[in-house]
């Protein structure tokens, strides 16, 4: 099984660690609720929780906000650099590959800078909250991991669900 982000094809290992890198750099970056929300909505694309090969996406599904597509966009860019910067990767357990993950983000990063905002599907972001109880995370102040200080999703930490080594 695997999963395709963007085009970019990744196996379950792959996808696991590329989320991990990108969500340890978006949540020391975040500073917005909607940069905190892209954050929370990739960290939901946990294998460990809803499926091995279930998690693939295209940028269009992310919660874009029309008004601050431009800064979200320029964020998410500045998560992947930093990603490949090493950004929070001590929180990790182990040192990826980068020579597979790097090549990948490079894609994502390619494919985030060509995104315009046409491609925005308002709905997804009212769809998504809409489904969020009063307890979800970004209802509730977005709230971190004590131990790997990301943002928290409905199944917790992805950091911490992902524990024990990855395939790549």
């Amino acid at each position: 099984m695997a999963n395709i982000i963007e085009d970019i094809p990744m196996s379950n290992g792959l996808t696991s660690v590329f989320l991990e890198v990108l969500i340890l750099s978006g949540s020391m970056l975040a500073r917005t609720m909607e940069e905190k929300r892209l954050i929370v909505w990739l960290a939901e694309r946990d294998q460990s929780r809803v499926g091995l090969g279930t998690v693939g996406f295209d940028l269009c599904d992310m919660p874009w906000n029309s008004e601050t597509f431009e800064e979200d966009k320029a964020f998410l860019l500045q998560a992947v650099s930093r990603a490949k910067e090493r950004l929070g990767w001590k929180q990790l357990g182990y040192s990826p590959n980068e020579a597979i993950l790097f090549p990948c983000l490079d894609r994502f990063a390619e494919r985030i800078s060509r995104m315009d905002a046409a491609e925005i599907r308002l709905e997804i972001v009212r769809e998504w909250l809409t489904e969020a109880d009063a307890f979800d995370p970004v209802l509730c102040g977005f709230p971190t991991c004590p131990e790997h200080h990301t943002l928290l999703t409905i199944f917790g930490c992805y950091i911490c669900n992902n524990e024990g080594g990855r395939g790549i």
